[in-house]
């Protein structure tokens, strides 16, 4: 085309702005979103910093927490690893063990007569005749050493 205009004035040329950064109106991928969300949902961070990080705003990366929360959640459950299992060490018992006494033939017993018998596991203690609560306490703090 040709210039047919009558102005003789010399034009300088428009100012041209040139943006550099991040381009505007991107398509990001749900599953980068979610990633992003998840970083953020971590206990202790600075969402504005994880913001600046991905040049995205911080109010729409607080959007996306709302929209992807619950997948976000999810991707950090999975990555977490799952508790070990209680691992119980062996016992190895050395030395005697504790005396396990049958019980004798039926005696004929008095009617004044007065036993306490306690079983506890494989072990059975008899007291015969009367017993005082500190033979009492001492015999069961044994019982309860051996057991």
């Amino acid at each position: 085309m040709f210039d047919t205009s009558d102005d003789t004035k010399v034009r300088r040329p428009r100012r041209i702005e040139v943006l550099t950064g991040p381009e505007r109106r991107r398509d990001w991928p749900d599953a980068r979103k979610i990633a992003i969300v998840a970083e953020s949902l971590a206990p202790g961070v600075n969402v504005s910093e994880i913001a600046r990080r991905n040049e995205i705003n911080p109010q729409q990366l607080f959007g996306w927490r709302r929209k992807f929360g619950a997948e976000a959640a999810a991707l950090i459950e999975s990555a977490r690893p799952s508790a070990p299992l209680p691992v119980f060490a062996p016992v190895l018992i050395e030395g005697p063990g504790p005396n396990i006494v049958s019980p004798p033939a039926a005696q004929g017993e008095g009617a004044g007569d007065s036993s306490i018998e306690i079983s506890i596991g494989g072990a059975c203690v008899r007291i015969r005749g009367a017993a005082d609560a500190k033979t009492l306490a001492l015999v069961l703090k044994a019982l309860k050493v051996l057991l």
